[in-house]
């Protein structure tokens, strides 16, 4: 079981009611817990938690993944802390890190609108606004707009070609962000494993127009990638952590394979793999250099905001 996410935006009486009728669990600047007794004699495990935010609609973007990972999953933990012993079979976090961040961010953007679309729409135009945004600073930013901001101007740089594929696009934001563009590459398509994320990407990309790109389910591991040809560049943003150590230099070649000039990887500089985003490996460019090497092209690793591995042929 997962926490309720409640916004006074859309549901001010019933947020109202629980500031008016429960004390608080816990709280920071932009949450609010709550826990929720089940009524006697039901069924019910043991107490439900309700989470309330404080964003506006035009906050509503991709820095959510901060304010939820570093505020929230905390105040969570400690709720839980808080709660009666359940059994794991029962517990309401019975559930990696992972599971809960990705729901978290999700409700958060749901509770703004009853409508499902529109509410991920507004977040696809606050993310993209807040990105380019963020291209055109070079202020340093603690959360996760200001450094893919860099990390975006930097891949759009080192691009090459007129066609580009962006493997593990995740929301899909770099190659929507070339085609808002409107320059080459005049192909544009994103790949990704959770075909919920490649259909937000691609109803964004329809309401706005953007006939340059696409979104397609693919895996990295998988027979059917090869399917989407070949590509001048390929890049790979944030990817390979979440791949299991043996399996990375298996998915690199697919995805040299698909490259036709330059291959752009980065990766996230960390000591231990972060859990709240489902990492199980971590990187160095000296690791990547060998990666470079195995490959066989004429390459080289640098640092910004990560670890970066750039292949030619």
């Amino acid at each position: 079981m997962v926490p309720l996410v409640l916004s006074p935006w859309r549901h001010a009486a019933l947020t109202a009611c629980l500031a008016g009728n429960l004390p608080a669990t816990a709280g920071s600047q932009h949450f609010t817990v709550y826990r929720l007794e089940p009524a006697p004699h039901t069924p019910a495990a043991g107490p439900e938690l309700v989470v309330v935010h404080s964003f506006r609609p035009e906050q509503i973007d991709n820095n959510l993944g901060f304010y939820v990972a570093n505020e929230l999953l905390p105040l969570l933990s400690a709720a839980r802390g808080r709660l009666p012993e359940l059994s794991s079979a029962d517990d309401p976090f019975a559930h990696d890190q992972q599971t809960l961040f990705e729901h978290c961010v999700g409700a958060i953007v749901r509770s703004m609108d009853s409508n499902e679309g529109r509410a991920w729409h507004r977040f696809y135009v606050n993310s993209l606004a807040a990105l380019e945004g963020a291209m055109q600073s070079d202020e340093p930013a603690i959360d996760f707009i200001g450094p893919f901001g860099a990390i975006y101007r930097r891949l759009m740089d080192l691009a090459r070609g007129a066609s580009l594929l962006d493997a593990g696009t995740c929301f899909g934001f770099l190659p929507l962000l070339l085609a808002r563009r409107g320059t080459p590459p005049d192909r544009i398509v994103g790949c990704d494993l959770d075909a919920a994320l490649v259909g937000f990407a691609n109803a964004y990309a329809r309401r706005a127009g953007l006939a340059s790109v696409s979104f397609t389910v693919a895996d990295l591991l998988g027979d059917d990638l090869a399917r989407l040809g070949q590509f001048d560049t390929v890049t790979c943003v944030h990817v390979l952590e979440h791949l299991a150590p043996e399996q990375t230099l298996t998915a690199l070649r697919a995805l040299w394979q698909l490259t036709a000039r330059r291959l752009i990887v980065t990766v996230p500089l960390e000591e231990q793999p972060d859990p709240r985003f489902g990492h199980r490996q971590t990187f160095t460019t000296e690791r990547l250099a060998i990666l470079g090497r195995e490959l066989g092209g004429r390459f080289q690793t640098f640092e910004l905001h990560g670890c970066w591995l750039v292949v030619d042929r």
